[in-house]
């Protein structure tokens, strides 16, 4: 009996602790939405001008914070994917410009790397990844070994035909910390176009789908690419089944009790473009306009699970994306609109509108309610703030290119101490550094080549680098301390 209470009081020390250390109330969980190329000018909270209803987006504007200095390490998918998991710059890998192809590649993210999903499934999170992956898989090759897949885009022909389906898929979210994941494996223009749960194909992809192929009479087929897919496969399916994913892992994660994160990467906005019934024409920027819209309406659709569950009071939410916009929808058009709002610039590039993205924070009882925060902040930093958030501890080594903005999410506004230098990369390989208002470009041989100062002018159109000798040599010395450590 004596044995039984001492037990029953070492857990109650336990529980205790667990408290101190992380506050009287439970730890948050966390929700990271990542459009798919929404720009800076596409929600109607970041531009008033915009052509398409946002107003989930907007909401979480008015509700939480708006972030006007946020970018992604990359102007392009792949690279800024791997940065926001890894805390580390993605030109520290082999992959030193443009994205991967395909999916039948060795995974970008070797399986001893930590990872966010990592960090906080040790910390007592359940960790789930549901959408677009885009950073390699070990699929089987028929008779052994693993596929391997085109190495270009060339113009979405050369797809890869010799795959064993029947085989788990190895290398994804399940080696990297993730409990669970629900995959569109390379996106939605991109082979193989079927659904991936956990590491299993869901079916059998026997079909063969051509190059620039909708898979709907009269929408659009732009930059698909040759590759299986699933019978019956649907890209107008993709937003709402990726959505019902995501709604079923937080209740599933709300009535076990437990802390959890959602990472939700959205197919959406990203060519081709092809909005379900329900969202299409409610914009007036075309088919583009029309797929920001459906992202906007999987914000609501978790935004109201949240509310509907009783927990929205303690889950931090972000909506973000990728890279910036194109500047045309697939019609050819730009319809009007302006996608990076004025930003000089769309994805791909070193200026603002390839980079520089809109940020919504929402954390309950944690920052006020319609705050704008021009705090600096890069999409890799991330993984050092949720570490800080859940109150673990980052191993030598890890998170190299990641800065705890915990400040900044709750409210405050940070200077160049805490957010040093931050380095871009552009679609081409190429590189620019920021400091403060500051920002360098470099030239594919790495000879600075542009300075602007951002707070003067954002549109970037005076390029004032013959006036600043002394500061672009510090720039430059700076970026190449950085470049130079390979941790």
């Amino acid at each position: 009996m004596k044995s039984s209470s001492n037990l029953f009081c070492g857990l109650v020390l336990s529980v205790l602790a667990a408290q101190a250390a992380f506050g009287a109330e439970p730890r948050p969980n966390i929700i990271v939405m990542l459009a798919d190329d929404m720009g800076y000018g596409d929600p109607h909270c970041y531009n008033p001008a915009s052509k398409i209803p946002t107003p989930n987006m907007d909401r979480l504007a008015a509700e939480g914070q708006r972030f006007t200095d946020a970018h992604t390490p990359a102007a392009v998918c792949t690279p800024t994917r791997y940065g926001f998991l890894t805390g580390r710059y993605s030109w520290r890998t082999r992959l030193q410009n443009s994205v991967l192809w395909t999916e039948y590649e060795d995974p970008l993210i070797e399986s001893t790397r930590e990872t966010v999903a990592r960090v906080l499934q040790r910390a007592g999170y359940r960790t789930a990844a549901v959408g677009k992956w885009h950073l390699g898989l070990n699929f089987a090759k028929p008779g052994g070994g693993f596929v391997r897949g085109k190495t270009g885009h060339m113009n979405g022909a050369g797809g890869t035909r010799e795959v064993d389906f029947t085989q788990p898929v190895q290398g994804g979210p399940l080696a990297l910390g993730f409990d669970t994941s629900f995959l569109l494996p390379g996106g939605i223009n991109l082979e193989p176009h079927f659904w991936l749960a956990d590491d299993r194909a869901v079916g059998q992809p026997n079909v063969w789908r051509a190059n620039a192929a909708p898979t709907r009479a009269g929408t659009s087929g732009l930059e698909v690419h040759e590759g299986w897919m699933a019978e019956g496969w649907s890209d107008e399916a993709v937003g709402p089944t990726l959505t019902a994913k995501a709604e079923a892992f937080i209740a599933a994660s709300a009535a076990m009790k437990k802390p959890f994160f959602l990472y939700f990467a959205s197919q959406a906005p990203h060519r081709n473009c092809v909005p379900p019934d329900f969202a299409r024409g409610k914009s007036q920027a075309g088919v583009r306009g029309d797929m920001v819209y459906e992202f906007d309406w999987s914000v609501g659709r978790v935004l109201a699970k949240l509310d509907e569950l009783g927990i929205a009071k303690n889950t931090l939410v972000i909506v973000t994306s990728d890279n910036g916009a194109v500047p045309k929808s697939d019609e050819g058009e730009d319809f009007g609109h302006k996608s990076n709002g004025d930003l000089r610039g769309s994805k791909g590039g070193l200026f603002e509108g390839g980079h520089r993205v809109p940020l919504l924070v929402r954390w309950p009882g944690q920052a006020s309610a319609g705050k704008t925060n021009a705090s600096l902040v890069v999409l890799t930093d991330l993984m050092a703030t949720f570490a800080g958030l859940a109150g673990a501890s980052l191993p030598a080594g890890a998170a190299p290119d990641s800065f705890n903005v915990l400040p900044a999410l709750r409210g405050a506004t940070m200077d160049a101490t805490v957010r040093p230098a931050v380095v871009l990369h552009s679609g081409a390989g190429q590189f620019a550094v920021r400091r403060g208002p500051w920002k360098l470009i470099f030239d594919a041989k790495l000879k600075p080549v542009q300075l602007f100062n951002l707070e003067r002018d954002l549109p970037e159109e005076q390029n004032v680098i013959a006036a600043e000798p002394e500061l672009v040599a510090r720039l430059q010395m700076e970026f190449t301390r950085i470049r130079a450590a390979n941790p």
